[in-house]
């Protein structure tokens, strides 16, 4: 009968598991200590690992001048801390500078880009449009706008800066990721048949380099992509612009959407100067994409995750939602990484068992 087709069983399995998943999600009880579970266990565990690929190269590099690899891990924990202590030494004065003065002028220019923004819908020329209730909206629209970069940048702070996760967990994690993360693969190979486990083997190597390769490649690209925003907010006379230019680099860690994100404080700023500021800030954004899809990723991202953008967006929307902001953070990277295990593990077991 149908009812016996293995899809009919693996969907129906499968809308059986989301329905428990989600009955589960609406009791307190289980939700509160899953929350809890996730922010003290699963958030620093994510957080290491990722720190882990960006370290792992320069352990492997300290290692060819036959350092020993607990010293070469503890070297690669020094030499990050004083590369940001002495940048700095020579910038931090300028961002703590600028970062004081933007909070302490914040409220004047959201009110000094509404009242911008009604002298724009004033204009002779508007009165030919509909009547579509343009400063409602356009009011509405700073009003979310600035209320979402808020949340965004206080949500992404306290994610960072859980004082207890970043001094006790984080460090030692990643200590033991670096040290014995070449073991953790015979340890999952473990639970794989024997037949199975040169596969398994061959699996999880294509997903830690898929992995590598992107973690690294997007960091590089938004260290690129916000050193090149704030020289370019700095020719157009954008004020702040060492501030701006650090959250565009913090924001281009997300695919997709993080150069919008990116430019959304500077259009207000912009709005607050002229129009024709804002005119300069989309430019200056075109012009760092441009560069950057056409010489620096290209060059970077040799390993592309052949993902359509529409996938992106779904899934960004998904973890968003789930998350908050670690799921921008984190989702394209699971997803590549699930997409290696799915389709390894189709291959695998179609593929001829090795002998014993």
């Amino acid at each position: 009968m149908w009812y016996h087709n293995k899809f009919f069983k693996f969907g129906t399995s499968f809308l059986l598991l989301l329905l428990i998943i989600f009955m589960l999600g609406k009791i307190d009880f289980f939700l509160a200590p899953m929350r809890a579970f996730i922010a003290n266990i699963i958030i620093p565990i994510i957080i290491a690992g990722l720190l882990t690929y960006l370290l792992r190269p320069l352990v492997a590099l300290l290692e060819r001048f036959k350092l020993p690899r607990t010293a070469a891990i503890l070297l690669s924990f020094v030499l990050p801390l004083l590369l940001l202590a002495i940048i700095a030494t020579y910038t931090g004065s300028i961002i703590t500078k600028q970062f004081t003065e933007l909070t302490n002028d914040l409220p004047r220019i959201i009110n000094l880009a509404k009242q911008k923004a009604d002298e724009t819908i004033d204009y002779s020329w508007f009165q030919y449009l509909p009547d579509l209730k343009l400063e409602e909206k356009l009011a509405g629209f700073l009003g979310t706008a600035t209320n979402n970069v808020s949340a965004f940048i206080f949500s992404l702070i306290g994610t960072v800066t859980n004082i207890g996760t970043i001094l006790l967990l984080i460090p030692f994690l990643l200590f033991y990721f670096l040290k014995d993360g070449s073991k953790l693969p015979d340890n999952i190979l473990r639970v794989f048949p024997t037949r199975h486990r040169e596969n398994g083997r061959e699996m999880l190597k294509d997903i830690d380099t898929t992995l590598s390769a992107y973690i690294q490649g997007q960091m590089l690209i938004a260290l690129a992509i916000g050193i090149m925003m704030c020289i370019g907010y700095l020719i157009i006379g954008m004020p702040y612009a060492a501030v701006l230019g650090l959250f565009a680099l913090l924001t281009s860690i997300i695919p997709f959407f993080g150069p919008v994100i990116g430019i959304i404080p500077a259009l207000l700023i912009g709005l607050t100067i002229n129009p024709f500021m804002i005119v300069k800030v989309v430019l200056v954004m075109i012009i760092v994409q441009q560069i950057d899809g056409n010489f620096i990723s290209p060059q970077v991202m040799r390993r592309s995750l052949d993902i359509h953008p529409v996938t992106v967006i779904l899934i960004l929307t998904g973890c968003v939602s789930l998350f908050g902001v670690l799921g921008l953070i984190i989702s394209i990277p699971l997803y590549a990484a699930i997409k290696v295990t799915v389709k390894n593990i189709y291959s695998m077991y179609f593929a001829k068992p090795t002998t014993e």
